[in-house]
C-alpha cells in the first residue's frame, strides 16, 4: 500500500473518531489507558467522570478513557492522550504524552506532537513512531518508467 495513501487514511480515520479529551468523549480505539504495577493507588481525571482513583495493582479498561493520572506526593500530572501509561513498581510513569500542571489541562504547543505522530502511536505503539513517521515522511524522488 502507498505510505501516503496509508498515512491519508489514518489521519482521516482519527479525525472522524477522536475529539478533545476536555470537552468531547474520545472513543475506541483512542482512549488513554492505565497499567497500575506499583502498590499504589494512582489519582486519575477524564472529562466524562471527572476524579476517580485506578487502584494498585490494575489496569484500567480499554472501555474507559482516562485523560490524566497523578500520584501521590507528585505536584503535576500525566497527560495521557490515546497512549497507554504504565506505572512501574518504583512509582515510575512512562508513556506520558507530556506533564501539566492542573488535571484537565493540554498539553504546551511544543510539547504536543504532530497528527501524524499521535495517528502512528496510536497504532504501533510510542516506541516506534519515530521510525514509522521518518518512512511516512521520507520523500522519495519520482522516477518516469
Amino acid at each position: 500500500m502507498n505510505r501516503i495513501a496509508l498515512a491519508s487514511g489514518v489521519a482521516g480515520l482519527l479525525l472522524l473518531v477522536a475529539a478533545p479529551a476536555q470537552a468531547m468523549y474520545t472513543a475506541w480505539p483512542f482512549n488513554g489507558r492505565v497499567i497500575n504495577h506499583s502498590m499504589q493507588d494512582v489519582k486519575a481525571w477524564d472529562g466524562e467522570h471527572d476524579f476517580y482513583t485506578i487502584r494498585a495493582g490494575i489496569t484500567s479498561s480499554n472501555l474507559y478513557d482516562v485523560d490524566h493520572i497523578q500520584l501521590a506526593g507528585d505536584a503535576d500530572w500525566c497527560k495521557i492522550g490515546a497512549n497507554t501509561v504504565t506505572v512501574a513498581p518504583d512509582g515510575r510513569i512512562s508513556g506520558c504524552e507530556c506533564r501539566v500542571a492542573h488535571a484537565a489541562d493540554e498539553c504546551a504547543p511544543a510539547e504536543q506532537r504532530s497528527l501524524l505522530s499521535q495517528v502512528v502511536s496510536v497504532f504501533f505503539g510510542r516506541q516506534r513512531t519515530e521510525t514509522v513517521v521518518a518512512y511516512l515522511t521520507r520523500v522519495t524522488p519520482f522516477r518516469w518508467g
